[in-house]
């Protein structure tokens, strides 16, 4: 057994409840809201399109604050996050409500501590979308991807 660090899974941001608690992930989302208070960030990403209501990441950044930019909270970034999952969807909505994002309990919302967050710069969504899903397609058939995305 290796001691070291758990692998990164890229993923989409709605693909967050299918995955296991401690995970480690990749993904990209929308900076929706940001609170200083408690340096957690609101993303979002609706892909598929059909998606009601939307997954939303409540990401803590506290671990980041000495190296996040200012325009890496700004509402309308698009943001790549690495971190880890929160225990379970009940522990951090319960989180969500006391930190006081409302309705937390009608969406799907997950909480994740990050480890790394950094812009996504000039980004075409939909290039990005349409490489992702190929990308997973190819893993679902078991061939290896090189590309990197994001």
């Amino acid at each position: 057994m290796n001691g070291g660090p758990l692998p990164t899974r890229l993923i989409f941001l709605s693909e967050l409840e299918y995955q296991p608690p401690g995970s480690k992930v990749r993904f990209l989302g929308c900076v929706t809201k940001y609170s200083t208070a408690t340096g957690c960030v609101s993303l979002q990403h609706t892909h598929p399109k059909s998606l009601v209501p939307p997954v939303t990441a409540l990401v803590d950044v506290n671990l980041l604050l000495s190296t996040l930019k200012t325009t890496d909270t700004q509402l309308g970034e698009w943001v790549n996050v690495i971190g880890y999952l929160e225990l379970s969807n009940e522990a951090s909505t319960s989180r969500q409500q006391q930190r006081g994002v409302e309705g937390a309990h009608k969406r799907r919302v997950y909480g994740v501590q990050a480890i790394m967050l950094w812009s996504a710069g000039a980004l075409r969504i939909a290039e990005y979308e349409r490489v992702l899903e190929e990308r997973k397609r190819l893993e679902v058939q078991g061939i290896e991807t090189k590309e990197v995305v994001g």
